[in-house]
């Protein structure tokens, strides 16, 4: 998370058209990925499993 503007930035994604994405074709990160979406306190964080 950055010092400046408390904005943090999902390793391994890419940004586009201003959303940043994971393409994880092994599902290992799932549960932890989904855990962090029930705790964001402003509700930004989506999962979506194929």
């Amino acid at each position: 998370m950055s010092q400046k503007d408390g904005k943090s930035i999902l390793v391994k994604s890419y940004e586009r058209k201003g959303f940043f994405t994971l393409k994880e074709p092994d599902n290992a990160v799932y549960e932890q990925v989904q855990k962090a979406s029930e705790l964001c306190p402003a509700k930004i964080i989506s999962v979506k499993m194929k």
